[in-house]
């Protein structure tokens, strides 16, 4: 089947820009993620996970960036369109604006679809997997970790430590901890630790501990210990510092297994229902906001009306201030289900009653 022109002159000049404000997304994401991008190449030596972390992070930004990309592709698209005047051409050749728009709406139909499979498998994946692969790179070495203290659960704890060749070797070390059980300080000190492989060696290494006696007792039992050489498993210690593992929150969850909470009681089915919600909201947008930006965008006249602009920045404006109030109400389904779903209706009729005046010439 062949494609007309006019289709594929749609399809061209809206992916044009689409493409390029989606990349102008990611740029941003991946700016603004840089420190924990960075952190993790600190924890990691291996620059293969340390870049698949980094693609990790794009499909974060993906369900937002889709919609605002249809958006501002369909927006410039018809808005170029109509001061060129090929707008008016196409009519003159018996084009209504359903027909000139109807392309951009089969592709923004794919791009709700697309966005669905982005929102509801590949983006709760790659949460999930970026949280492991970080939970796991710290597993390995302690020294890296305690470098990072808001990894590990050490609390009201001083430490001093020279940490060279790229996290394998740490001089002068000391660690001044708050034990709950004895409520008293703890202090270990080496003159070298070094990570080779899965072990952990020290030199010169001296341990001061207390032991937990009669409260009665004027004074506190403490353990002294020195020893030039000692040896342990470092993904035990790692372990043992870090915090618990990170939780499974719904926006991980694939869609399987929120249909699965849906059957439990309580709040986990609330907040199941609210994720799911919030992905239909998501999955619609891309079709919202196309239809949005090819209505709004089209112009009459040598000094066109700025209110279709504005129209298109302030319902764009409703829908993420829903968008964002639906989250924060997702323990009341009735009133996240209007945040998330009334603003595309109220986009669907105010498109409606503008395609009327437009085909009226009323705008």
């Amino acid at each position: 089947m062949r494609i007309p022109i006019v289709w594929r002159y749609a399809f061209s000049s809206f992916l044009r820009i689409f493409f390029l404000s989606v990349s102008t997304f990611i740029s941003i994401l991946l700016v603004s993620r840089f420190k924990e991008m960075a952190r993790f190449a600190a924890l990691s030596s291996d620059w293969l996970k340390t870049g698949l972390f980094t693609v990790y992070q794009i499909p974060f930004i993906l369900p937002m960036a889709i919609p605002l990309s249809a958006l501002i592709a369909s927006f410039l698209l018809f808005q170029r369109l109509s001061r060129s005047y090929e707008l008016t051409a196409l009519r003159a050749c018996g084009f209504s604006l359903k027909n000139t728009i109807a392309p951009l709406s089969v592709l923004a139909l794919i791009l709700s679809l697309v966005n669905f499979l982005i929102c509801c498998e590949l983006a709760p994946h790659c949460r999930k997997e970026s949280k492991n692969l970080l939970y796991r790179e710290t597993s390995s070495n302690p020294l890296l970790l305690l470098q990072r203290q808001g990894l590990v659960k050490l609390k009201h704890a001083y430490l001093q430590l020279r940490v060279a060749e790229e996290g394998r070797l740490a001089n002068d070390f000391i660690l001044i901890a708050h034990n709950e059980t004895t409520q008293r300080l703890m202090l270990v000190s080496a003159d070298e630790l070094t990570v080779k492989h899965d072990d952990l060696f020290g030199v010169n290494v001296a341990i001061i501990s207390n032991m937990q006696g009669d409260k009665t007792d004027l004074h506190d039992p403490l353990i002294i210990e020195n020893q030039a050489f000692l040896a342990t498993k470092a993904p035990i210690l790692s372990s043992a510092l870090k915090r618990s593992r990170p939780k499974i929150e719904p926006n991980t969850l694939s869609l399987r297994m929120l249909r699965l909470r849906l059957k439990e009681k309580g709040r986990t089915a609330k907040i199941a229902q609210a994720e799911i919600l919030r992905r239909i909201s998501l999955s619609l947008a891309p079709l919202s906001f196309t239809l949005l930006g090819c209505t709004f965008g089209v112009e009459h006249g040598r000094n066109p009306s700025r209110r279709g602009p504005l129209y298109a920045a302030l319902l764009t404006l409703a829908v993420l201030m829903s968008y964002l109030l639906g989250k924060e109400l997702k323990f009341e389904l009735l009133f996240a289900t209007l945040a998330f779903l009334l603003p595309h209706i109220l986009i669907w009729a105010a498109v409606l009653h503008r395609q009327i005046r437009i085909e009226k010439g009323l705008v």
